[in-house]
């Protein structure tokens, strides 16, 4: 009967002197460790091997057509201005969204978000709310 057989019976552990528990100990370490570190590797070489592949799907997708110069400057600013339009419109539409369900769902039918202006500067009115309720939840 060998080594890690022993090792193995819950019974025969008793009877074994303490450098053969030592030695069990240390092969099944080194099995578990090096088990890990083998599982690690070929999940690494996995991980690699998508960003390559998909690296490589992605450029095959996005090779643009050549257009000359001007008309590719035309083209982009058209787009520009229809991207910023569609973010400022899901913008409204997410901040209506909130209003409503904060305010229930009775209100939520005649919400009309007529007006948005940003707040510029160095702090908003939330974020100091935010660092005085988190001071005030520390004092004693």
């Amino acid at each position: 009967m060998s080594l890690m057989e022993m090792f193995s019976d819950p019974s025969k552990i008793h009877s074994l002197s303490m450098a053969d528990k030592m030695a069990g100990s240390a092969v099944t370490l080194v099995m578990g460790m090096g088990i890990t570190f083998i599982i690690l590797v070929l999940l690494w070489g996995v991980i690699l091997l998508m960003g390559k592949i998909l690296k490589i799907g992605t450029s095959k997708k996005s090779a643009p057509a050549e257009v000359s110069g001007p008309v590719s400057a035309q083209a982009s600013a058209p787009a520009a201005a229809q991207e910023t339009v569609r973010n400022d419109d899901t913008l409204i539409a997410v901040i209506a969204a909130g209003i409503a369900a904060a305010e229930g769902s009775a209100s939520a039918e005649h919400l009309v978000v007529r007006k948005i202006k940003r707040i510029s500067g160095p702090s908003t009115v939330w974020g100091e709310a935010g660092r005085s309720e988190c001071i005030d939840s520390r004092r004693m």
